[in-house]
């Protein structure tokens, strides 16, 4: 479910500097035009722009979401990297939570704080930081899942990553290392005023 990762900045379809944010997009459904809502999509912010790329992730997913909603014959979804029958116990409450907390890290692309920049996201789970004031130290805010605490939780940690590329892949192997310090637990209503008391204001 979290290896799938985006990101930041990519092209829009314009060709200018694309930011990683979601909308609405129109399908071509056998029974009509459908529309998948939340679709992570690279789009240069201005209002003008009609254009907008997607990430190659993306489409081949959204080519199965169209096959769930034409088996269906339903013409409006929400956007989430797994199906529904790969889900546990309540797959509609698992679907709008996953959609939620892609919606809320998607909203960090692109952000330039004074002290760091996001460099990686992992939709519905993680948000790296780089420092700009020290190249190797990263920050990282990732979701914690827990059944038994009300409310979502994240855990906000901190490592030095000399490599000179940040990939997840290779970071997993690494930080299985214990390479990473955790700075403390936060909840959804506490990570923007957070993340601004550690770095500073965003643009």
């Amino acid at each position: 479910m979290f290896d799938q990762t985006l990101d930041p900045l990519d092209t829009c379809g314009c060709g200018d500097t694309g930011y990683l944010t979601t909308r609405t997009v129109p399908v071509d459904l056998v029974h009509g035009v459908g529309h998948i809502a939340n679709v992570p999509i690279y789009h240069c912010r201005s209002k003008s722009c009609q254009e907008y790329t997607l990430p190659p992730i993306v489409a081949r997913r959204l080519d199965n979401i169209s096959e769930e909603m034409e088996n269906t014959q339903a013409t409006d979804a929400v956007y989430t990297w797994i199906a529904l029958g790969e889900q546990s116990l309540d797959p509609l409450q698992q679907a709008n939570n996953q959609s939620n907390l892609q919606a809320f890290t998607l909203q960090f692309g692109g952000r330039e704080y004074a002290d760091a920049r996001v460099v990686l996201l992992v939709p519905g789970h993680a948000i790296f930081f780089q420092s700009t004031l020290e190249e190797t130290e990263y920050y990282l805010l990732r979701y914690e899942e827990n059944r038994h605490t009300e409310g979502v939780w994240f855990s906000f940690l901190k490592f030095y990553y000399h490599e000179p590329e940040l990939i997840y892949e290779d970071f997993l192997v690494w930080s299985e290392d214990g390479h990473l310090k955790e700075i403390g637990r936060i909840s959804l209503d506490e990570v923007e005023d957070t993340l601004t008391d550690e770095f500073g204001e965003w643009e």
